[in-house]
């Protein structure tokens, strides 16, 4: 058999969602910044995404993510988030899960992690560090960017009746919806996918959603959905789901979706700094959420959200491109 192209990757998931680190088969991004490299990828190398997460190769619910020299003198390498639309800004699963293979295939030394290194992403420089036992990870927690709440209480009508969200900025702008104000019970996923695009597009019709210095973070991101885990009393405890990149749903608790409802709790005053929030993801998995400190952008506060989650290692991938193959960009049925 002719192979067109080769590419290797790590396979892993964090918290039941999964992610394919790229290791091998692209070139070199350039860029002086993360969103040169992200745009210089896209022009360039977007077939690896189409190919790669897409099926036959991947499926629905797959993200990546590819690890670059970094472009903050501080920073250990960078970060590029590919989903089945394109590019995110940051991901919670993908900072976790990458950290995690790196320090578990030798990339990071065990005490580099168990210190904490700073890790360059298009939405900023995030601060990461492995809770290690030995040379073990046992959870990895992550800083995420200035975060903050952009609108409160905006009203939609969902299911004929108008219900309130709120929508935060959390390295990508999120509407957080709590369950609750519709009488919703169950987090079903075809449910919430026509839940989440009718609440996207409202609230990109209706409100202007501009970061003040990432002029390319506009519109919603990801629907992230919530409600209190009556299974946990004593405790800030939450069920969640979140909808991201047009229709994928994550199967973790959710990443920087959790970072955007913990800045709209510490915005309500339900969440000081040193609290823990506990989220469950549809896996089962959990992750714990706390403001790790507050900051300003433009003159405005924000909060630095702080996930804690875990990740494993799945399998090492080779993957090749016959050029007969007429899928070559692959195809998504969800």
């Amino acid at each position: 058999m002719e192979t067109k192209k080769w590419y290797a990757a790590i396979d892993v998931h964090s918290c039941g969602q999964p992610l394919r680190i790229i290791t091998g088969g692209l070139p070199e991004l350039p860029g002086s910044t993360m969103r040169d490299k992200a745009l210089f990828f896209q022009q360039h190398n977007d077939d690896a995404r189409k190919l790669l997460m897409s099926e036959p190769r991947g499926h629905y619910a797959m993200t990546g993510a590819i690890v670059t020299a970094p472009v903050t003198p501080e920073a250990r390498f960078g970060l590029l988030f590919l989903n089945q639309q394109g590019l995110a800004s940051v991901s919670g699963h993908g900072i976790v899960a990458s950290v995690t293979a790196w320090t578990v295939t030798g990339q990071i030394s065990p005490s580099d992690a168990a210190k904490g290194i700073l890790i360059d992403c298009p939405a900023g420089t995030v601060r990461v560090t492995a809770d290690m036992e030995g040379e073990e990870v046992r959870s990895v927690s992550f800083r995420n960017v200035p975060s903050y709440e952009h609108t409160e209480r905006f009203p939609v009508t969902l299911q004929g009746r108008e219900i309130t969200v709120d929508v935060a900025f959390s390295g990508e702008f999120y509407a957080v919806v709590d369950m609750g104000e519709f009488g919703a019970t169950s987090l079903e996923p075809h449910q919430l996918r026509e839940w989440a695009g009718r609440i996207r597009s409202e609230a990109e019709s209706r409100l202007e959603l501009q970061h003040p210095q990432l002029d390319w973070v506009s519109g919603i991101h990801g629907v992230f959905f919530y409600q209190r885990d009556e299974r946990e009393p004593d405790q800030l405890s939450f069920q969640s789901a979140c909808i991201f990149a047009g229709e994928q749903l994550d199967r973790s608790p959710g990443g920087a979706g959790v970072c955007a409802h913990l800045a709209v709790l510490n915005s309500r005053g339900l969440l000081e700094p040193g609290q823990q929030a506990v989220y469950r993801g549809i896996s089962g998995a959990r992750a714990i959420g706390s403001i790790a400190g507050v900051s300003l952008l433009s003159g405005n506060r924000t909060v630095i959200p702080q996930l804690t989650g875990t990740a494993y290692i799945l399998g090492f991938m080779n993957f090749v491109l016959d050029p007969a193959d007429p899928l070559s960009d692959g195809f998504i049925l969800y």
